[in-house]
C-alpha cells in the first residue's frame, strides 16, 4: 500500500472540488503546479477585486512570503525539517545549488496553528538518499541559543515575511459551542455532491480535528472528518478535509470552499494536513498552508481565498519514491 500511496500522491495531487449549489459556493478554480521544470520566476499579478495585488511566481508561489518554506518531518523532531523550494520540480527537489543565496541571514520565524511560537537560525544541507528511485528535500537544521528549547511548530518562513492568522482548536471551545460546530460540519460533509462511494454512503461523519480562525471579518473553519466501516477482518475509513466559510452573523450562510477525500485502510490513509493560516506582510489575502507527510513522500500546497471561494494557489513538487 505504501507504493500505491506514493503513486497516488504523484498522480492525483491536490484536487479542489466545487461544492453543489445548495452550499452556495460560486465556483472553483485552480492554477499553478509544482510539476513545471521551469525554475525561473516570471512575476505576474492576478486581478483581485477583494484584495491587494500580490505578486506570484510562475509556479503560483506568493513571492512576498519569502523564497522557501520549512516543514517539520515525521522523523526530524523540532530541530530539523525539510526545506521546500517553491520553484522545484519533482526531479530537482534535492538540489541545493543556489540555496545559500536564498537563506539571507538564516533567521526563521516558527509558527504553530495558533501563531508565531519563536525563532531559530537555519542551515541547510543536502539530503542523503540511498535509493536512486527516491528523492528528498534538502535538510533544514534549526538552531537556537543555549538553554532555549524549540517549541512545537508546524511551519517556518524567512523572518519577517508573513504574519499568522490564528487558528483555534475546537477542543478549546465551550462544550456546547464545539458540539454545535461539529454538528454543522458533519451536516455540510454529508451534503457534498461527490459522495459516490457505496461503501461509505449514508454512514455518519465524525469530526476528528477542527480549527476556527480568529481575528478575521469572515470566519474560516478547517476540519478533518472521518467515517468508518468497522469490519474486523477488513476495516475501512474515509477521511474528508474541509475548508468552510463560517457565518459571522445571523444572516450568513455556511459554505464549503474546498474539500478533499481519501479512502482506504485507516493506518494507510494520508490526507492534507492544515499547518497554518497566514498573510504575507503588507497583504490582505489569507492563505492556508497544507502539508502531506507519510514518512515516505512529502509535499505541500497553499490555498487562497477569493470572494469566499478557495482555490489552490501553489503546490509543491513531491519528494518521495517512484
Amino acid at each position: 500500500m505504501q507504493t500505491h500511496w506514493r503513486r497516488l500522491l504523484r498522480a492525483v495531487r491536490w484536487i479542489p472540488v466545487c461544492a453543489a449549489p445548495v452550499l452556495l459556493l460560486a465556483g472553483c478554480d485552480r492554477t499553478g503546479s509544482g510539476e513545471s521544470g521551469d525554475s525561473s520566476v516570471a512575476a505576474r499579478t492576478p486581478s483581485r477585486s477583494d484584495s491587494m495585488a500580490t505578486t506570484v511566481s510562475s509556479s503560483g508561489w506568493d513571492v512576498s512570503a519569502g523564497p522557501f518554506v520549512v516543514l517539520p518531518t515525521v522523523d526530524g523532531g523540532m530541530v530539523a525539517g525539510s526545506l521546500l523550494l517553491p520553484e522545484a520540480s519533482d526531479t530537482t527537489v534535492g538540489d541545493t545549488v543556489g540555496v545559500g543565496a536564498l537563506l539571507g541571514d538564516g533567521r526563521l520565524d516558527l509558527f504553530s496553528r495558533g501563531g508565531r511560537v519563536g525563532g531559530a537560525r537555519l542551515t541547510v544541507e543536502a539530503s542523503e538518499v540511498a535509493d536512486p528511485a527516491c528523492s528528498a528535500w534538502p535538510v533544514a537544521r534549526l538552531a537556537v541559543d543555549a538553554g532555549v528549547a524549540l517549541p512545537p511548530w508546524t511551519a517556518a518562513f524567512a523572518s519577517g515575511r508573513i504574519t499568522a492568522v490564528p487558528l483555534d482548536s475546537i477542543e478549546g471551545m465551550a462544550p456546547r459551542d464545539s458540539a454545535r460546530l461539529a454538528a454543522d460540519l458533519t451536516r455540510l460533509a454529508s451534503k457534498l455532491p461527490d459522495d459516490t462511494s457505496a461503501t461509505f454512503r449514508a454512514l455518519p461523519f465524525v469530526v476528528l480535528r477542527a480549527w476556527q480562525s480568529r481575528g478575521l471579518d469572515s470566519g474560516v473553519v478547517v476540519a478533518t472528518l472521518a467515517r468508518r466501516v468497522n469490519q474486523e477482518d477488513d476495516p475501512k475509513e474515509e477521511r474528508l478535509v474541509l475548508v468552510v466559510e463560517a457565518p459571522t452573523d445571523k444572516g450568513s450562510t455556511w459554505t464549503v470552499g474546498w474539500h478533499e477525500r481519501a479512502a482506504g485502510h485507516e493506518e494507510e490513509l494520508v490526507v492534507a494536513e492544515p499547518l497554518l493560516a497566514f498573510r504575507a506582510v503588507g497583504a490582505r489575502d489569507v492563505r492556508l498552508l497544507f502539508g502531506r507527510d507519510d514518512g515516505v513522500a512529502l509535499g505541500a500546497a497553499v490555498l487562497s481565498r477569493q470572494g469566499g471561494v478557495w482555490r489552490v494557489l501553489w503546490e509543491s513538487a513531491i519528494a518521495g519514491c517512484n
